[in-house]
């Protein structure tokens, strides 16, 4: 049984000193991360609105960088470019694009007749097998768009595994945001049963089944929650608002409701069906979460504090996170005894260092493709298609 822990944050800042970096350190390698993001984002254009752009970035990367390897804290820093730069800044780009490109947010039959809606990544895993076994799009969007996105997704999930859904993922600012509001859950949930942990694998097959036999996009089309902010429907049937009122029950549930409750992370951790495919294709990324039993304290806070249910009592007696695990950092903020840490597949070799950055690089990279639209927006009233 875990030991209660009165002085739980006086015990994680003494805990996570051996997880700090000197000043020296944490410097040179946010200057390193300042330099590859200037020349990724810059892409030698010398215009003034690229120029600002490249330097907006730089700068936040640069001191995310410093301050996560210099306090040796992760989680907080992470969840301000997760939720208010690729979170927020991505729904207001794709809104506009909306707006430029329909005439309104709303998903009208013309968007879906043109083959015109932006895909996501999440329709990856229905959308790509029929597509490759059939040879049929089931998706109202252009062929080159998901190879774009297919490309774009299976080249970050070999890079950092989960961590998409920790550091990277377009949509999962909102259960994250609402998630993170309360201080304690008013509804504790540590440790759910083992078929909802097996549900979004069953969810995955079940829907890459219906699309490559039926060939309809069934989650995009009458079940995702997150169409009641990116894609709403226009509702002029009742068949429409029936599915309209699906929408809004289930982000209800499982977006804000859920999430502020129970300090959770629901839809990313029971019902987005990319969350098996970036769990399974991560089970072959090197960047780990270890926990070092010599120092861990069983005082179970970890297991508590982890919102995606990545470590129970099973895992943390064996020293590991489970494979859901998203890399976010937060057990380790927690951790009053320092054990946790990011470290390298097979060995003990800690690896934080180079982890930080590179998450850091690659999520504002993708980050710095919203802002410019939003910027190219602003400029010139014309937006460059998400297509």
């Amino acid at each position: 049984m875990f030991q209660s822990n009165k002085s739980e944050s006086k015990g994680a800042r003494c805990g996570t000193d051996h997880l700090k970096y000197s000043f020296a350190v944490s410097f040179t390698a946010a200057v390193i991360t300042g330099l590859i993001l200037y020349f990724l984002v810059g892409r030698g254009d010398s215009s003034s609105a690229r120029l600002a752009v490249t330097a907006f970035i730089v700068i936040i990367g640069t001191a995310l960088t410093f301050f996560i390897l210099w306090t040796g804290r992760v989680n907080f820093l992470r969840m301000v470019t997760f939720i208010g730069i690729d979170g927020l800044i991505f729904t207001i780009a794709l809104s506009l694009e909306h707006e430029v490109q329909r005439g309104s947010i709303l998903l009208t039959n013309q968007a879906l007749n043109n083959n015109s809606v932006p895909i996501c990544p999440i329709t990856i895993p229905f959308v790509a097998v029929p597509y490759f076994t059939e040879g049929k799009m089931v998706f109202p969007s252009p062929v080159t768009s998901l190879f774009a996105v297919l490309f774009m997704w299976l080249g970050l999930v070999l890079i950092l595994g989960r961590g998409w859904c920790g550091w990277i993922c377009f949509f999962g600012w909102m259960d994250q945001f609402f998630a993170s509001l309360l201080k304690k859950p008013i509804i504790p949930l540590e440790n759910p049963p083992k078929w909802a942990k097996l549900f979004p694998y069953a969810f995955m097959l079940f829907l890459i089944l219906v699309s490559a036999v039926f060939l309809i996009p069934i989650f995009c089309a009458f079940i995702c929650p997150l169409r009641i902010i990116y894609d709403p429907p226009g509702v002029t049937t009742t068949f429409e608002w029936i599915t309209a009122l699906i929408f809004v029950t289930g982000g209800l549930i499982f977006l804000v409701i859920g999430p502020l409750l129970t300090k959770k992370r629901l839809f990313c951790s029971f019902i987005c069906p990319l969350m098996p495919a970036n769990t399974l294709i991560g089970v072959i990324n090197p960047f780990k979460v270890k926990i070092d039993t010599t120092l861990c304290k069983k005082c179970g806070l970890c297991v508590k504090s982890c919102e995606l249910f990545a470590i129970t009592k099973e895992s943390l007696a064996k020293g590991r996170t489970t494979i859901e695990c998203a890399k976010c950092g937060k057990c380790m903020d927690k951790c009053p005894a320092g054990a946790i840490n990011y470290k390298l597949m097979f060995t003990d070799q800690t690896i934080r260092l180079f982890f930080i950055p590179l998450a850091i690089i690659v999520n504002l990279l993708i980050a710095s493709g919203f802002i410019w639209m939003v910027v190219h927006y602003l400029m010139t009233g014309e937006i460059v298609s998400f297509q």
